[in-house]
Order: structure tokens, then C-alpha cells, then sequence
């Protein structure tokens, strides 16, 4: 594999950006903002679990945060980037989450609730700025803990 350029440092960061500011909106803004991320007509999907358009993205968000009081932590790890034309690009890699019921800190030892394999095709709206066209998660470990992501009924909502 060669080395990165300066537009795929730039490329790397700006996606990162967009990824992890949607996450600390989860985890610290209970999901508030979350469906600004997303493009009008986009898909957040976790598992078999689709939530398609912003509207249903900010009624899942809603609908998350009726669940009572919990801690969440999304991590990111094994970030890729690919360019596919100047206004869009995929971002892969690794979503660690970890939740508790309660406010921090917690004590003893806590398995993640989820780590999935996750796609996100990303797209520059008429700002320039980038959004999720898709973000698509496929949980390989499930905790005992089960995300809310996977236990709300996207038909529900």
C-alpha cells in the first residue's frame, strides 16, 4: 500500500470528523442533532434494522432516548477512507459500544453491549459539508446488553 497523499490525510480527517462528532452527539447530546448527520434521504441500518430518511433517523433517536437513563460510548477503530469522486467517499471500520443503565462512574467490569463491522458512503451537501448518505453497521458481538438500536422496531416508529 503506498502512503497517504495530502488529500487523503484531508479526505481521512473530514470523514472522522463527521464520524465522531455524530457519535459524542449520541453519547453526550442523547442524539439531539443526530439526524443532521444524515442526508434528507438517507439509511442508518444496525443489523436487519433500517431507518430510512432523516425523519425516521430523528424518531429513532427520539424513540432512544424515551429508554430511560444509560451511558453510552461509541469507539471507532480501523478507520478507511476511499474517495469515489470529489463530493463522495466511503468510510469503513470498527464501532465499539458500551452502555450502562445510570449515570458514570460505574464500577467493575462492563463487556462491550456491541462491536460491528460499519460501511458509511458520505456525501458533501450544497455547504460543502459531508453527510451519511448510509451508514450501515453489522454487529459480530452482541452483548447480553441489548443496543437499543437493535431492540426498536423501525416499523414502530
Amino acid at each position: 500500500m503506498g502512503e497517504a497523499g495530502p488529500d487523503d490525510m484531508a479526505l481521512w480527517c473530514a470523514l472522522y470528523r463527521l464520524l465522531v462528532g455524530y457519535w459524542a452527539d449520541v453519547d453526550y447530546n442523547a442524539g439531539l442533532q443526530a439526524h443532521e448527520y444524515y442526508r434528507p434521504d438517507a439509511l442508518y441500518a444496525v443489523g436487519g434494522n433500517r431507518f430510512e430518511g432523516a425523519d425516521k433517523i430523528r424518531a429513532f433517536y427520539a424513540r432512544r432516548r424515551q429508554f430511560g437513563n444509560s451511558t453510552t460510548r461509541h469507539l471507532i477503530d480501523n478507520f478507511r477512507v476511499s474517495a469515489q469522486t470529489p463530493d463522495c467517499a466511503q468510510a469503513a471500520g470498527i464501532m465499539s459500544l458500551y452502555r450502562a443503565d445510570g449515570r458514570p462512574p460505574f464500577q467493575g467490569p462492563r463487556s462491550p453491549a456491541m462491536i460491528a463491522d460499519f460501511e458509511a458512503l458520505c456525501m458533501r451537501d450544497d455547504k460543502l459539508d459531508w453527510r451519511f448518505q448510509s451508514h450501515l453497521l453489522r454487529p459480530i458481538f452482541v452483548g447480553a446488553d441489548l443496543p437499543v438500536s437493535i431492540v426498536i422496531d423501525p416499523d414502530r416508529l
